[in-house]
């Protein structure tokens, strides 16, 4: 069995240090995708913006 890696990026945000991430729960399997969202929201909103990165792997049959 083969095993492929994917990456997945998340745009997570908070308002202020002691506030839990939040995320609006969309997926990108591209970092450049995910990168732009967040550069179009740093300019949109005040909020302390993340980028998360997952990683998973998914068999090959």
């Amino acid at each position: 069995m083969k095993i492929i890696d994917i990456e997945v990026y998340i745009v997570g945000y908070r308002k202020t240090d002691n506030d839990e991430w939040e995320t609006s729960g969309k997926t990108y399997g591209n970092l450049i995708d995910a990168q732009a969202v967040m550069n179009k929201l740093s300019k949109e909103t005040k909020q302390q913006l993340k980028l998360f990165k997952f990683g998973r792997e998914i068999p090959v049959k």
